[in-house]
């Protein structure tokens, strides 16, 4: 999720369990520890392309560096901030449970995230919410405000804590329940069909968990549409995207397994003048035509048996225009 999120949910839940004793400034520890796992893009950027992809939402987002670290890192600040209201154990749940709710919050986007690491590299996504949702930084930002200007108190400031993280449960408890029946609305008009094919991924845009990305794989490519859960029997858009993969059948380099694996076999190949583009296709920015709609894009360029790979930024192209006629579509 995006940091805002985090920030605000860390906060919420330092509220819930320290913030009657020391008010704000649980709620800006409790900020700061949501956030803890992502400080891996500050290493991520001095990295290869290549282990920077995978570093990012890897052991930093696992339960065993969660475990290792939270209870060191609450026994620094209970010897630091040495506050007769609170005992190591009120530092623990200060640190531990706002960076655990980062990791769980993590699995539900497309990305993934390795909460097993060291002992295994699967990444775990659910693929459905959205990096940044409007829907929820609507509440969870204007609840922070409200607990930090609110006097600690007030027993109110506990009531509005308990609503956002509520909020949170129920909204992406919803998402699961939207992608199950979105999958299996697609499935049922497959089969009426009779189009074969090999799997289904869906995953919503950014912005909302409203309009959402369908792909379905077949031997030699991706047929890729949109859903309004609105109007779900009605796509929005359909675009075939050829797989292109015999394009590097032969291509055995390191740089480029890692794509594979980091994609999980959802790319596109472009083959170029001196090398060859990949597309990861388990995203779709705001943009309605391809491949302006691809958000990550690795550049592989060939120098003999040096592979070099460009690094990858996200675009998810959340122009004013592209906005205006994302929440348009939702009236189609």
């Amino acid at each position: 999720m995006d940091s805002l999120t985090h920030i605000a949910l860390g906060a919420a839940i330092a509220e819930v369990t320290i913030g009657k004793k020391i008010g704000n400034k649980a709620l800006l520890i409790g900020a700061v520890a949501g956030n803890i796992p992502d400080f891996d893009s500050v290493i991520s950027a001095f990295l290869n392309p290549v282990y920077a992809l995978l570093f990012h939402r890897g052991i930093s987002h696992s339960f065993f560096l969660l475990i290792l670290l939270a209870p060191i890192v609450s026994y620094l600040l209970s010897k630091i901030d040495k506050d007769s209201r609170m005992r190591y154990v009120d530092w623990l749940w200060l640190i531990a449970l706002p960076w655990l709710s980062h990791i769980l919050v993590d699995i539900f986007n497309t990305y993934g995230t390795g909460v097993f690491e060291p002992f295994s590299n699967a990444r775990v996504s659910y693929d459905s919410v959205a990096i940044v949702d409007v829907f929820l930084l609507a509440v969870m930002i204007p609840v922070f405000a409200i607990l930090w200007f609110m006097n600690k108190g007030n027993a109110k400031r506990r009531v509005f804590a308990w609503l956002s993280i509520s909020f949170l449960i129920l909204y992406f408890g919803l998402s699961v329940v939207i992608k199950e029946k979105l999958e299996s609305t697609i499935k049922k008009e497959l089969a009426v069909n009779r189009v074969e094919y090999t799997r289904i991924r869906t995953a919503p845009l950014p912005l909302t968990n409203l309009i959402w990305m369908v792909v379905v794989e077949d031997s030699l490519s991706f047929k890729v549409e949109q859903r309004n859960i609105l109007n779900i029997n009605k796509p929005l858009q359909k675009t075939d995207l050829v797989k292109n993969h015999q394009l590097m059948d032969t291509a055995d380099y390191y740089e480029v397994d890692k794509i594979k694996e980091f994609t999980k076999g959802f790319y596109t190949v472009e083959q170029t003048s001196n090398g060859f583009k990949i597309y990861d296709i388990r995203y779709s920015s705001l943009a309605m035509e391809y491949p302006e709609a691809y958000v990550f894009t690795f550049n592989i360029v060939k120098a003999g048996d040096v592979v070099q790979l460009g690094r990858s930024h996200p675009k998810r192209s959340l122009t004013f225009e592209k906005i205006k006629l994302y929440f348009g579509r939702l009236l189609e």
